[in-house]
């Protein structure tokens, strides 16, 4: 059995504390902020959403963004993207909610997800991870974000509770437009804050390397994206613009990966290697 730290109790109360009630008038959220989500990150912020009404949201979002981005339509690549996406899935809090992954065309090296259980995965970062477990660090990565639900926090803090209660009844167009735009713009709602990132990168470890995959492909992952900036930046401005990266980040990295017996793990397969050279024709 691996020796895995145990999922950090605040999230884990998060989760079981919103999954446990309904769906929520929005103005009651302030009325009583016990039955409201509080973040790990911050427990000073409040996301004023229930789960029910984010998943709402994101499929909302999903649809509209099919639009505006260039959606791979190939089964087989979705079919092995989704199951390396499931089984990391399955190892979070949320695994009981419906997740969908993406794939979309571009070449530029990125990943982002929404609100609501959404995962999408560029078609360069693909070919630029050379191997499953720096492939499953970036979705690892992502899906943390959502469990963490730092997303619908940005939302929150953006927009506050009036606005936010008519962007999530599609009561309040100009705001999820731009919201929208900026999704299909830059593959973020907004640039996350460092604490966000530091939950996410601490979160996707354990969560990937739960789902049996080398959480040293996180690091690794890291430092390719550091390359790629220097030799070619203008193939990773997007992923720099919304995931600050620095040599303290992937050390941290590196030491949570580090406390794993990663005796096991895998590093790589032949269905990722078919990934790439599927995509690649």
């Amino acid at each position: 059995m691996h020796r895995l730290p145990p999922a950090p109790p605040a999230l884990a109360r998060r989760a079981v504390s919103a999954l446990s009630i309904p769906a929520i008038v929005l103005a009651g959220c302030l009325v009583a902020t016990s039955g409201c989500a509080t973040s790990g990150v911050n427990q000073g912020d409040i996301n004023v959403l229930s789960y029910q009404e984010e998943w709402q949201l994101g499929q909302r979002l999903s649809q509209d963004l099919r639009g505006k981005l260039k959606l791979v339509d190939d089964p087989a690549a979705l079919e092995y993207v989704t199951g390396v996406g499931e089984q990391i899935v399955a190892q979070t809090e949320l695994r009981g909610l419906p997740w969908h992954f993406h794939i979309v065309q571009s070449p530029e090296v990125n990943a982002f997800n929404i609100p609501g259980g959404h995962v999408y995965v560029n078609t360069g970062l693909i070919a630029a991870a050379d191997n499953v477990a720096e492939f499953s660090s970036v979705l690892s990565h992502e899906i943390a974000h959502g469990v963490a639900r730092h997303g619908t926090e940005q939302l929150t803090r953006a927009y506050g509770l009036q606005l936010l209660a008519g962007l999530v009844l599609g009561e309040n167009p100009p705001a999820y437009e731009q919201i929208l735009a900026q999704l299909a713009a830059t593959g973020a709602m907004a640039k996350y804050r460092r604490a966000a990132e530091t939950e996410a990168d601490r979160l996707g470890v354990d969560y990937m390397a739960r789902a049996g995959y080398d959480p040293e492909g996180m690091a690794d992952m890291f430092r390719v994206l550091l390359e790629r900036r220097q030799s070619r930046p203008g193939s990773v401005g997007q992923f720099f613009a919304t995931h600050p990266l620095t040599e303290e980040r992937i050390r941290i990295v590196e030491a949570l990966a580090a406390q794993i017996d990663r005796s096991g793990l895998t590093r790589t397969d032949r269905g990722y290697q078919q990934l790439r050279k599927r995509l690649g024709d």
